[in-house]
């Protein structure tokens, strides 16, 4: 069986060593625009601020390829996905396939503002973004857009020492993440260093050639470079233009075994729309812990195994300027319609908040300290009864070792 893969980011590459794992003979093609090979998005960030070298990132080398048996052709763009004859086509060879994978991912949006397309404009999705980012020097920075990217961003070019403002239209930073008590203490630790500013869009930028000025509905603020975290678009004209189904958010619509409309061809990562586990509604999850699930659950099903992927729970762990945090499954907006219970606690230097429907656990956002988040995570995920949990996690003669369980007891001794 002759298995083809576009894309080789982190769902096509998961979904590449699965299908090696459960079958030593297919054939597994990867196609991908991008000439990089596996590397982790999760840690650019740390790049930019001068932790790590950029060759960490990397998490596959030619030989790790070669060993999996893996033909790679990357560098090429695919122009065409033809449905009927099961072949792709980029600008030098034809491709064909009995399986078919799609990880195509997303790109940054960058906003068509007056002055977007001087130099010292960027975004950070790739190690190239990287490397245009540090050979531009910044000094003073603008960050548009205050999701998970936007703040890591904002803190890494702190930490390098440049002077950094970040720029949110909405009314508090990180606001699909976390409510508003959470995200007003999370911009508080950033404030020690960086400028905040919510409620503001930018309007326009500035500047010759270069950078000079970055011009917000109510602020002038001076800058050499403005990094765009404000928002992204999947990848799916291949997909569009061949006829496949895309979702009303603009992903490409998959079933519970992550195929497409068309059998034989799956999809999953940033160009997938899916479902949340505990609304069954339609989303796109664009985080890695999703991609790497729905990767498992399309390359089995590839093979033929029978798998189905249980829906998308949100999952963010993160050092805000070296302040623990994680935010996982929904918040208080995403739960419009719900009654919602909201336990929280708060003490100098911790926080935590969960949201409880009934007897369920959906969201939890927690500050300063995470330990026994991931049986937290466990719970939301699989719907576990808070009552069933509490039975076996606060009693530790039946889990005496089991340390990472007990840990979550902190937070299960509060939702009585």
């Amino acid at each position: 069986m002759r298995i083809v893969i576009v894309g080789n980011g982190a769902a096509g590459n998961e979904a590449a060593v699965n299908l090696r794992k459960l079958d030593s003979h297919c054939e597994i093609v990867m196609l991908a625009r991008e000439s990089y090979p596996a590397y982790s998005a999760c840690a650019l960030p740390d790049v930019l601020a001068g932790w790590i070298p950029l060759k960490q990132t990397f998490l596959l080398k030619e030989e790790d390829y070669a060993r999996l048996k893996i033909e790679r052709s990357f560098g090429q763009a695919v122009n065409k996905l033809d449905l009927s004859e099961k072949c792709l086509q980029t600008a030098e060879t034809v491709y064909h396939y009995d399986r078919l994978i799609l990880a195509t991912g997303s790109q940054p949006v960058i906003p068509a503002v007056p002055g977007s397309d001087l130099a010292g404009n960027f975004v950070v999705k790739t190690p190239g973004d990287i490397e245009r980012i540090l050979a531009h020097k910044p000094k003073q920075v603008v960050v548009v857009g205050a999701g998970n990217i936007g703040v890591e961003t904002a803190s890494a070019l702190r930490n390098r020492g440049c002077r950094v403002s970040l720029v949110e239209m909405k009314d508090r930073i990180m606001p699909l993440l976390y409510d508003q008590k959470p995200s007003a203490l999370i911009q508080k630790i950033l404030e020690e260093g960086i400028e905040v500013l919510t409620g503001e869009r930018v309007s326009r930028i500035s500047g010759d050639t270069h950078i000079k000025v970055v011009h917000t509905q109510g602020q002038d603020i001076n800058a050499d470079t403005v990094i765009w975290a404000a928002g992204v678009r999947q990848n799916t004209d291949i997909a569009r233009e061949a006829g496949l189904s895309i979702g009303s958010l603009g992903g490409i619509q998959v079933d519970t075994h992550m195929q497409s409309s068309e059998a034989g061809v799956f999809a999953c990562g940033d160009c997938v729309e899916s479902f949340q586990v505990f609304t069954r509604k339609p989303c796109l999850s664009l985080l890695w812990s999703s991609a790497k699930r729905q990767a498992q659950v399309a390359a089995r099903n590839c093979l033929g195994y029978l798998d189905e992927y249980e829906g998308s729970c949100s999952l963010l762990i993160e050092d805000i300027m070296g302040i623990p945090c994680v935010a996982m499954g929904l918040n208080l907006e995403a739960l419009q319609g719900y009654e919602v219970e909201v336990i929280e606690q708060q003490d100098e230097n911790e926080y935590f908040r969960i949201l409880m429907v009934e007897d369920r656990i959906v969201g939890f956002q927690a500050i300063g300290k995470v330990e026994g988040s991931g049986a937290i995570f466990t719970m939301i995920k699989k719907g576990t009864p808070v009552s069933e949990s509490r039975k076996v996690l606060l009693n530790r003669r039946l889990v005496p070792n089991l340390a990472w369980y007990i840990d979550s007891s902190q937070y299960l001794s509060c939702s009585n």
